[in-house]
């Protein structure tokens, strides 16, 4: 990382990016338990944390895993309307991430809904923007990876021995998410680390009572937690997505082994479209890419690639209103079960961006 990007995105040093690798490791560790896995006192690291989190450099947050119905979906625009598009999409609680991206699409979404109904009206509304051409979805029938597993890696042994593993998902329960649910994922989503006391206010129960309803979500994997942070400073600022097809009775096996990369962000089973298979990295620069695809043709060679993206800009990432430079601004309330509301008003669209608002 060059000292302009450094500067652009906010100071941060290694001690920082250990600080993250723990959070992805263990969301809601204790600030003691942070403290020991990185040999400083938890006032130290609590006061780092505020400072990443104040500049929105790093931060912890919550989405469901179930059940819903995800779906990537590939926008092309009219010449000149991207930005707009990008920026009134991500206001919409169903649209998680908005990217920029090359190639034959100009944004890739990930959307998520309660149904197939809901996702066909989700996209029949985006339709009607005025600076959108096309849509083309691939629906998501299973996850081996998600953006919440991949890790910085910069931990030693000895640190991750403090730590509880994150990211090992046991069976996943469909039962439906009642109101108490949702309304604790919606705390968690604005703050992932939020307290109990700080959850139980916002529902209006008892410490004891959020205490059960977030370990039960925990307990059934209904509830993903993640720590994120800004791309530029991961060290990994390019971000590359594939699709491609694998013979549908060695899917299981081709992700076992695209999972084990360390460059690894997404892996994805689709149908819908041509492709049935979706593979998301972050590496440390464009000619990494060609790397990439190497390993993949020497380790997964009945793995075909489609068709390839790189992100020339996250707009939005999973709820998260992000600047030019990758750092958080504002959240998007992840209202997923609420039902798709018509587009805003064609004369709004286009009226010409002035920039994503701030907290």
């Amino acid at each position: 990382m060059n000292e302009s990007t450094t500067q652009e995105c906010g100071d941060v040093d290694e001690l920082d990016l250990s600080l993250v690798n723990v959070l992805q490791l263990e969301p809601r560790a204790s600030w003691s338990k942070v403290g020991a896995a990185l040999g400083v006192d938890p006032v130290t690291a609590s006061r780092r944390w505020a400072r990443l989190t104040e500049s929105g450099s790093a931060w912890v947050t919550a989405h469901p895993a179930g059940p819903q119905t995800a779906a990537l979906v590939e926008i092309e625009c009219v010449a000149g309307q991207a930005r707009a598009t990008a920026e009134a999409l991500g206001r919409r609680p169903h649209v998680l991430t908005v990217e920029h991206a090359s190639g034959p699409r100009d944004l890739l979404l990930t959307v998520s809904v309660t149904g197939l109904g809901a996702l066909s009206r989700l996209l029949l509304h985006i339709e009607e923007l005025p600076g959108i051409v096309s849509t083309r979805a691939h629906l998501v029938i299973r996850p081996y990876a998600l953006g919440g597993d991949w890790q910085l890696q910069t931990l030693d042994a000895d640190q991750r021995g403090h730590l509880e593993a994150h990211g090992q998902r046991g069976p996943m329960s469909l039962r439906p998410l009642d109101a108490t649910d949702r309304g604790v994922i919606a705390t968690l989503f604005r703050n992932g680390r939020a307290s109990l006391t700080e959850i139980a206010a916002e529902l209006g129960c008892s410490v004891g009572t959020a205490r059960r309803r977030l370990h039960a979500l925990l307990d059934r994997s209904a509830l993903l937690l993640r720590c994120d942070v800004a791309q530029p400073l991961s060290g990994w600022p390019v971000s590359v997505s594939m699709w491609a097809h694998v013979p549908v009775d060695e899917c299981d096996g081709v992700a076992q082994r695209l999972v084990a990369l360390p460059e690894t962000r997404a892996c994805l089973v689709l149908t819908g479209a041509p492709a049935n298979f979706y593979f998301s990295v972050w590496v440390r620069s464009l000619v990494d890419v060609h790397r990439i695809e190497l390993l993949l043709r020497r380790i997964v060679p009945s793995l075909d690639i489609l068709d390839r993206t790189v992100t020339l800009r996250f707009f939005k990432r999973m709820g998260r209103i992000l600047d030019e430079h990758g750092r958080s601004r504002e959240s998007v309330p992840m209202d997923i079960w609420s039902e798709p509301e018509p587009v805003v008003s064609a004369d709004r669209l286009a009226t010409p961006a002035t920039g994503i608002p701030s907290k």
